[in-house]
């Protein structure tokens, strides 16, 4: 393929609260499927997957191992992932070292069924439509269909919202960026792609805008429950990945 698949399943996924205190966050079950499942499947099946494990990791490499023992794939250990000092960042850049060619970073509460561009052409960022930024990050596109700077939450002015989903071209960039934000604050908790990359179109980087029709979020209770309605109204997505 040429480029590999980044997934962060190392965080302790607080804002589920009590479905994670024994579970990781991504084995949730969604529409009685686990939510790794429908990101594995996104992809072809020689895919190369580098998945960052640290908070009940045991729990993803045994999944794997039993439900996808043919998968081609690298656990990045996080060995800090609660507490100061952690961040989606810092987890990143535990998996470096095996990511020295384009990729795409596909957050484990983010559930899409779209076409997947490669980062090979060029470096993009999805986002979809939606009525409100208010606990979303998201950014505007230009003229030239590529996106402003990612904008905090609660941006008014937006055409999409981010939803954890970005392709690396430029990998070495992106690597430097990072690594020079986190050793700026090391305990910066917020520290995360889409600051990244900010700093990334600052030097001159440009991001394609790839509009995503079907986004589906498990990140927080609600948003998990009204993914699971939906699956449910489309049986034909749970059967797709």
């Amino acid at each position: 393929m040429g480029y590999k698949i980044l997934i962060t399943a190392s965080g302790i996924g607080s804002r589920l609260g009590e479905l994670t205190k024994n579970l990781n966050k991504a084995l949730v079950k969604v529409a009685g499927k686990p939510a790794l499942s429908y990101i594995l499947e996104s992809y072809p099946k020689n895919m190369e997957f580098v998945i960052t494990v640290g908070y009940l990791a045991e729990q993803v490499k045994n999944f794997i191992k039993e439900n996808y023992p043919d998968l081609n794939v690298v656990f990045a250990e996080v060995d800090k992932y609660d507490g100061p000092g952690t961040s989606m960042g810092y987890s990143m850049l535990q998996a470096q070292k095996f990511l020295q060619c384009p990729f795409i970073i596909h957050c484990c509460d983010t559930l899409i069924f779209d076409k997947i561009p490669s980062p090979l052409e060029g470096n993009w960022n999805a986002g979809t439509k939606g009525p409100s930024a208010a606990s979303y990050t998201s950014f505007k596109i230009l003229s030239d269909g590529s996106i402003s700077k990612i904008a905090d939450k609660g941006a008014a002015d937006y055409d999409l919202l981010h939803i954890g989903f970005v392709g690396i071209k430029n990998y070495g960039l992106f690597w430097q960026s990072l690594d020079n934000l986190y050793k700026q604050n090391p305990n910066d908790s917020v520290l995360n792609d889409t600051r990244t990359i900010n700093v990334m179109l600052d030097k001159g980087s440009k991001f394609r805008a790839v509009e995503f029709k079907t986004w589906l979020d498990i990140g927080n209770p609600i948003a998990l429950k009204e993914t699971e309605k939906y699956l449910f109204q489309h049986p034909e997505l749970i059967e797709k990945s």
